[in-house]
């Protein structure tokens, strides 16, 4: 992005010395960032809440481009990333580290962890806004009417 850190992050990256790893900082248009995303195999987000309660919009972005994610966990991380079904959730660098080998492992079968969690994302995007605030919101209000 053009943020006010990407400095602090493009030091941050230059100081390290990784063999197998390269970053690109590119700013992209906003029809360019679906493509990317789409292209791309899996999405690792670290997203902390500070409130723990607002849910990152990158993942959204993400599901809505087909694309499976590692989340790093907080206390409503759940309400997006079904862990196991449409993402994982990790705690610390070392259980992301696992989560890349286990869905990394037989990524040339295609026949991973990775392709099913691909596979039920389709429910994600066939979900829109106004069948979702039915089906969760309405709901939640009727009942409330209800006992009231």
């Amino acid at each position: 992005g053009k943020g006010p850190q990407k400095e602090f992050y493009r030091n941050e990256i230059q100081n390290r010395q990784w063999k197998k790893v390269k970053f690109c900082l590119p700013w992209l248009e906003s029809e360019d960032y679906p493509k990317l995303l789409g292209a791309a195999d899996l999405g690792i987000c670290l997203h902390a809440s500070s409130s723990g309660l607002d849910l990152p919009m990158k993942v959204v972005d993400m599901f809505g481009c087909g694309l499976p994610v590692c989340a790093l966990k907080f206390n409503c991380i759940s309400e997006l990333v079904e862990d196991g079904s449409n993402g994982l959730v990790f705690q610390d660098a070392k259980e992301l580290l696992q989560q890349l080998k286990i869905l990394m492992a037989d990524f040339k079968t295609d026949k991973t962890k990775l392709r099913q969690m691909r596979q039920n994302l389709e429910r994600f995007q066939k979900m829109r806004w106004h069948a979702s605030w039915k089906n969760v919101v309405l709901n939640i209000l009727e009942q409330k009417i209800k006992y009231d």
